[in-house]
């Protein structure tokens, strides 16, 4: 049986894994990477830059229990951030890499969903390192975001506004940085331990710890769970959020998390829930998610300028840039009012679908 994941057990030391096998955390993260899909390696060969990937489908059948759901959607979830490690690697992808940060939201969301089954110590655990792992990969990911949908949009106006230039090469210049940083945290040590236990959890099956949640897992049927969480998280959603046009950007940027965590659950479990009415809640998840992102996009362009004005080098240059992300900053406020009426019709949407 693997043994529980904690921060403090003895599986904890750099050269064990949960179940306590030896392992070597970077040539371990080494050989997952350079591996990656057929058509990777393929492409590898001919000298090609790895590809990116997005989420495969999950396969669950119709009598898959719990048991089944938790090993089916975490290794998917594990597969889609680790097969994108050599695009942010060996090519430096902005894609890669958000792929792989999707990988790791989607794992730590698969966790959330089914904590009444796995041990709190093993869950605490793998979300503390998915979480260390997107925070590192944050700076890098904030950095794109920022030049390919914020800054772009306004490329037409770089010839004639000599700050917004100005900021355009400071940012791609750090995004280079942040990228090579990005890269050796994903061949780091920490990360090749993170993969080699994470495998041995799934392998050795490790939240079968004999507790009759654990038992439960094995004789609850996945589309009864899946029916009762998704709703549960639906009307929770349509409960906290239900008046959208007084929330607060804060209380909106909140709702989108939440609409994103809902979307990552009905794309577990698709397989074995109704396909029409699963694809139209899919759809008006992903839409109503992309409106509120423009709010996030501020948010990220704010941070982002923040991050180059405190690492300026002179009175001037930071002047150049601040001046530089007011014009981005005004630019999205605009397209975020713009979005708004869509965004409440498509809430409005949201409310009226029926449940599973």
């Amino acid at each position: 049986m693997v043994r529980a994941l904690s921060q403090n057990s003895k599986q904890q030391s750099p050269e064990r894994s949960p179940g306590g096998a030896r392992t070597s955390a970077v040539s371990l993260t080494a050989k997952r990477y350079r591996a990656g899909s057929p058509a990777a390696r393929k492409a590898t060969r001919r000298g090609k830059r790895p590809a990116w990937f997005k989420s495969a489908p999950v396969i669950l059948n119709e009598n898959a229990t719990v048991d089944d759901a938790i090993f089916v959607v975490v290794s998917a979830c594990r597969d889609h951030w680790q097969k994108n490690m050599a695009a942010v690697i060996d090519a430096q992808l902005p894609e890669g890499l958000h792929q792989v940060r999707v990988g790791l939201r989607r794992l730590r969301s698969a966790l959330s969903a089914f904590k009444k089954y796995i041990p709190p110590a093993q869950r605490a655990w793998l979300n503390v390192e998915a979480k260390w792992l997107l925070t590192q990969l944050g700076p890098a990911r904030d950095l794109d975001v920022f030049i390919q949908d914020l800054a772009e949009p306004l490329a037409e106006r770089v010839s004639e506004n000599a700050e917004l230039a100005h900021l355009m090469r400071v940012a791609r210049a750090a995004q280079t940085g942040a990228h090579q940083a990005a890269a050796r945290t994903l061949k780091g040590a920490r990360t090749g331990r993170f993969i080699g236990r994470l495998d041995a959890w799934l392998t050795g099956r490790g939240w079968h710890d004999g507790s009759d949640d654990s038992r439960d897992s094995k004789a609850v049927s996945a589309v009864d769970f899946a029916k009762r969480f998704l709703n549960r998280r639906l009307r929770n959603i349509r409960a906290e959020y239900d008046d959208i046009e007084s929330l607060t950007a804060e209380a909106r940027h909140e709702l989108r998390i939440a609409v994103k965590k809902t979307r990552y659950g009905v794309e577990f479990f698709q397989a074995v829930l109704p396909a029409k009415r699963t694809h139209r809640l899919n759809a008006v998840l992903k839409d109503l998610q992309d409106n509120l992102g423009h709010l996030n996009d501020i948010t990220v362009a704010k941070r982002t300028v923040d991050t180059l004005v405190n690492n300026a080098s002179s009175g001037a240059e930071r002047r150049q840039i601040a001046g530089g992300g007011n014009t981005v900053s005004a630019w999205h406020q605009k397209a975020a009012a713009e979005a708004a009426p869509k965004t409440i019709k498509l809430w409005r949407k949201l409310k009226k679908l029926p449940a599973f």
